[in-house]
Parts: C-alpha cells; structure tokens; sequence
C-alpha cells in the first residue's frame, strides 16, 4: 500500500513538471484539480455500487419511454415512480413511445455480462437511467395520446415514416429523432460514416449555426439559440452524444458571455465530466466513448481556430475510434477513413437542407413530395458515390488490442500536447494512460 502510494505521489510531482512554460500558480491549479479528481474518483465509486436490491412486487402506473425490437422479442423503458424500469416483451407486444400503461411484475437487478467483454446488461441501461428490470411483466395500455415532446416526438416520426421516401426518411429519423433505419446503418457501417446518424456535435452544431444565421445579433441570440439547442436535443431522444454536444456548446455560450476566452477542448472536458457526474455507467457507453473521443481529437486539432488539421482529421479520428468501433462489431472499414473527408462537410449542408426540402411533404402541402423527392435524388448520389469509394477500399481492419491500445495512445497524446505537456512527457503518460484504461 505505501509503496503504491509513493509510485502514486512521484508520478503526480513529475505531472506537475511536464507542462511547457508553467506560468505562476499553475502548481496550485494542478494540485486542485489533483483533488478533485481522487474526490471525483470516490464519488463515481459509490454511485457505481450503490443500488442493488432485493427483488420486489410492483404494481404501478408509468409511461413509455423507449421502444425497439431486441433479439427475438422487443423491450420498452417505462417511467415509473419507481425509477426508469426495462421490460422484455414477446413480439407480437405493440406499444410506442408516450404510451400511459398500468404494470405489474417483480422488479429485480440487472444480471452482469456471463463472460469478459460480452454484454453486459447493467452499465448498458443504467447508462439509460434505468434501475432496474421487471420479471414476468403484466402491462396493459391505458392511454395512448401523450402530451409534451413525447407527442410532438410521434407525430414527426409518423409523418417521416408515411411521408418521404426511402434514404432522406432514414436520414431525416435519425437527425431529427434519433431513430435508426436498419438498411440504412448498414450501409453506413459498410462506408465507415455510422456516426453520422448519432445525433452529436455536428447536427447540435447545425441547429446553432441556422439560428444564429435567422435570428441577428443581439441581447436574445445565445439565450434564443441554447433554448432551441436543448428542445432540439430532448426532441433527437437525448442520447449521450446528442447531450455532450448540448454542454460542450453551452460551455462555450457560458465562457462568452463571461467574457473568457474560448477552449474547446475545455468545454468537451466539462461536458463529459457533467455526464460522468450525472450517470457514471456512461463511461461504459459507446456512444458516449466515440462523442467524447472524437470531440477531444478534433478540438486538439482545431483549438485556436487554426486549419492545418482538416486533411489529418479524418484520418486521425478513424485511428482513435477504430479498437471501439471494432470491439463491437467485430472490424471497421478502411474506407471510413478516405469517405469521411467529404461526408461530414456534405452532410453539415445536406441534413439542413434535406430538412427544409422535406417541409412541404410533412405539412401535406400539394406538391410537396416533389421537393422530397429533390433531396432523395441528393442522397442516392452520395450512396452511389460512397458504395463507389467502399468498393475501391474493400478492407476491414479486425479488431485486437494493439488497435484499441494505438487508438487510446493517440488520443491521450494529442490531448497531453494539446494542453502544454512537453511532446516527450505526452507520448511517455500517453502510452502509460493508454494501458491503465484498454485493462479498465
């Protein structure tokens, strides 16, 4: 114990030497935020293990909030005065989100993964807030008409679903509700781009851009563009990428109005630590993993407003992500890498515009699935263009340790360097983090 106590305590005075031109009182930043992370450390332990219980009856009154197919049968979270309980259903179990229903079953803990690095049921969805799964469950609908977001949520996705044809209603489910089109995400996982229908960043980033260019500047602006921001993220499902986006941008809104200078990879680290706080289990998330991965990656890149990282950007973030994305599902296309320099500032203008072409359509205003089928001739382009790419590119890299320890390595020393470390020091402590979280 003393002698890991004392590898501990030289570790944190070499840290402390290994940023570029230390200017006063940064040692005592450096020992707060030291504090405050062994402090963050106990506090994330107890709310990890804290929440087992006993299994009990419940006989209760909730409401649908998560609806989707799940292996042979289908699973819905329901909000209970309970908590947020899972239930398992057989397939012929019709319910939707907002749906009012009267449950009753026993509710229990989640099981744990039956072996290493299977699924595991728990940090799965207490990610999602739920507490705990209902055996044997008995619901029955009792009111189908929700109110609030949960409506307006099921009235965009019935009028996507009935509405607009094949690829822009893929598209358009997954920017706008966060929904997700089987045929779809395979196609993108063949061309490497399936973050591009995660609701993250870019689209958080989209809906800030087109208010500040409606509304001028002035006094309402930011308050106008945050309000709508989280509407927007509560709307897409609230997904932890979708909320990362919403705090790293709303970080950057605070630091302004405050009157600081901005930092991107400030904002990110604030963001993922508000979420941390808020649902420790999100650590275990991939999506949560691969938004705050790449969101590091590209602010170390771009911090400061500079350019000379948007050639290596692509080509970086595939390095980064490529262990977590193999590690589920098995390898990750080399294509992702070249297809990804054009995708993301094409779909930053597409997703925009496929939205206002889609309109008309939505609205049942006469004529209007002309301009839908505009923006569906658009994207069967691009499919076109990337099935191209994907075919000239045919490798898939398989997942091993050496790509998820190379992908944590980068991204540690990019972020060490990024915030003053000496380039030595960062590649020594990244290398060393890199380890300490692929054993994690």
């Amino acid at each position: 114990m003393s002698v890991g106590a004392s590898l501990m305590a030289v570790f944190f005075l070499v840290l402390a030497g290994s940023f570029e031109g230390l200017s006063p009182g940064s040692l005592e930043v450096f020992l707060l935020i030291v504090l405050f992370t062994l402090a963050g450390s106990v506090f994330f332990l107890h709310r990890l293990h804290q929440g087992e219980f006993d299994p009990a009856r419940v006989s209760s009154t909730g409401t649908v909030l998560y609806e989707r197919p799940w292996g042979r049968g289908r699973v819905v979270l329901i909000g209970t005065s309970r908590g947020k309980l899972v239930a398992h259903l057989s397939p012929s179990a019709v319910f939707r989100e907002g749906d009012e229903v009267d449950i009753d079953g026993v509710i229990e803990p989640f099981g744990r993964s039956p072996e290493e690095g299977g699924f595991d049921e728990a940090r799965f969805w207490k990610a999602r807030g739920a507490v705990g799964k209902i055996r044997r469950p008995d619901i029955r609908l009792t009111r189908d008409d929700p109110g609030g977001i949960l409506r307006l949520r099921r009235n965009l996705r019935e009028r996507i679903l009935l509405n607009l044809p094949p690829l822009m209603r893929g598209h358009l489910l997954a920017a706008i509700l966060g929904g997700r089109d089987p045929d779809l995400a395979e196609k993108h996982s063949e061309w490497g781009t399936s973050h591009l229908l995660a609701v993250s960043g870019l689209h958080a980033g989209v809906v800030v851009l087109v208010i500040f260019l409606l509304i001028p500047p002035g006094p309402f602006r930011i308050p106008a563009a945050s309000l709508i921001m989280w509407i927007y993220i509560l709307l897409a499902g609230a997904s932890a990428s979708a909320l990362r986006a919403g705090l790293m941008i709303q970080a950057g809104f605070t630091g302004r109005w405050l009157g600081r200078p901005p930092s991107a990879v400030n904002a990110v680290s604030v963001a993922g630590l508000v979420l941390l706080f808020w649902r420790p289990w999100f650590f275990w998330d991939l999506g949560w993993r691969l938004s705050m991965t790449a969101a590091l990656v590209l602010s170390c890149l771009f911090d400061g407003g500079t350019r000379k990282g948007w050639v290596a950007a692509p080509v970086m973030l595939w390095l980064a992500t490529a262990g977590m994305v193999a590690g589920v599902f098995g390898a990750v296309p080399v294509a992702g890498m070249i297809i990804n320099i054009l995708a993301v500032p094409f779909f930053s203008l597409l997703i925009p515009l496929a939205f206002f072409l889609a309109i008309p359509a939505l609205a049942g205003i006469p004529g209007g699935r002309v301009l839908s089928e505009a923006g569906e001739g658009i994207f069967y382009i691009w499919a076109g263009m990337a099935d191209k790419a994907a075919s000239l590119l045919p490798w898939a890299v398989a997942h091993s340790w050496i790509l998820v320890l190379s992908g944590t390595t980068l991204t540690a020393y990019l972020l060490l360097a990024g915030i003053g470390f000496r380039r030595s020091h960062a590649a020594a402590f990244s290398v060393s983090i890199a380890i300490f979280l692929t054993l994690l």
